[in-house]
């Protein structure tokens, strides 16, 4: 069995189901409600029709403007990571929830060329989402007609949109691991969240350029003006981190026997 022909089967089996739709939505509801709240900053009057006090959402979101709307939709990328983690949960851990895991490791195959095509498989259907949601981010911008729009700008969004992405997917290897490991959905949802919340942790100390997580919040400005910006030191630490992750898949794999 071909590499070629284990990726298409990977499609296939993602082409069947509907999480991959209902996933799409849900990520695509957070640039509804970033715009909400810059709508509440630019009509305090809508705010008040609609119980949200322009207050609030200045403490949320900052200015209603285009500097501030498009850092936003780097975070929301970079939260992608949590998404990612969901990805990998359903593409890994499903073989083991629905017990075709002992079928799976029986066809002739190189394990790591499996988790090679499920890793590929996880990256399309990734930047898929990302990539609608960043265009819906920017339709809805234009619709609101927030002020401080340039070509330079968007251009500069859109490379941090690219970095971050990447980023993502390199991280991404490691909850694929952990549900190879656990053989399950929740193990890697729940450690991807508590490594999110140590990366937010460490991104506001001089080690943050260091830590994994806390790269990719540094790459899209949550340590604000004065933290330490990633280097070529921090990518290298990334790629170690994606390389370690699919090796451990991988080894996991290839030694695990097939009975679940």
């Amino acid at each position: 069995m071909s590499f070629l022909q284990t990726l298409y089967t990977e499609f296939l089996k993602l082409k069947r189901t509907r999480i991959p739709w209902v996933l799409t939505l849900v990520y695509c509801l957070a640039p509804l409600m970033m715009s909400l709240m810059m709508a509440v900053l630019k009509n305090p009057e809508l705010g008040r029709r609609l119980g949200l006090v322009a207050a609030k959402a200045q403490l949320t979101v900052g200015v209603a403007d285009w500097p501030t709307y498009l850092q936003l939709t780097g975070f929301l990328i970079a939260g992608g990571f949590i998404v990612i983690a969901i990805v990998q949960a359903f593409v890994f851990g499903r073989e083991y929830a629905e017990g075709t895991a002992k079928n799976l490791l029986c066809l002739p195959i190189r394990r790591a060329e499996l988790v090679a095509a499920k890793l590929v498989v996880s990256a399309v259907w990734f930047l898929g989402m990302a990539a609608l949601m960043y265009a819906e981010a920017l339709a809805l911008g234009h619709l609101l007609g927030l002020p401080g729009f340039s070509a330079a700008l968007l251009a500069a969004s859109l490379r941090q949109a690219v970095l971050l992405a990447a980023q993502v997917l390199l991280l991404g290897t490691v909850p694929a691991w952990i549900a190879v490991a656990a053989r399950g959905y929740l193990a890697p949802l729940g450690f991807s969240i508590l490594l999110f919340l140590v990366g937010d942790l460490f991104a506001h100390t001089g080690w943050g350029p260091w830590v994994p997580w806390s790269i990719l919040l540094l790459s899209a400005g949550a340590g604000g003006a004065e933290a330490p910006v990633p280097g070529i030191g921090s990518y290298l630490v990334l790629v170690g981190v994606s390389a370690a992750g699919f090796a451990a898949a991988w080894l996991h794999l290839d030694r695990v026997d097939n009975t679940q």
